[in-house]
């Protein structure tokens, strides 16, 4: 097979792997600080929102509910999660492609 540069080594999938693990990584410090501020008096929550990418007031809802925080924690920890696995297996595959190359 011929090299042809016009292919890039990095997909799209890289990214929007990355671009989706950013996101990732914006919703859980959002869902910390309120997780962290539960306590405090008069702290309304927070709520990323992933279209804006920006956190707003939740005004439905001025009390924090812990297990609901904990539960949105979780779920994003394991979004995460599986964002590095699909970049892993896509490191792997290209590491076998260039060891492939050597012989």
């Amino acid at each position: 097979m011929a090299y042809n540069p016009s292919v890039e080594i990095f997909d799209s999938t890289f990214d929007k792997v990355q671009k989706a693990m950013e996101v990732a990584t914006k919703r859980q410090a959002v869902i910390a600080h309120n997780v962290a501020n539960a306590d405090t008096p008069g702290f309304q929550a927070l709520k990323f929102d992933e279209v804006l990418q920006k956190a707003v007031a939740r005004t439905e809802q001025p009390s924090i509910n812990l297990e609901e925080e904990m539960a949105a924690l979780t779920q994003n920890s394991t979004r995460y999660s599986s964002y590095v696995k699909l970049m892993s297996s896509k490191l792997n595959i290209l590491k076998t492609i260039a060891s492939q190359g050597r012989k």
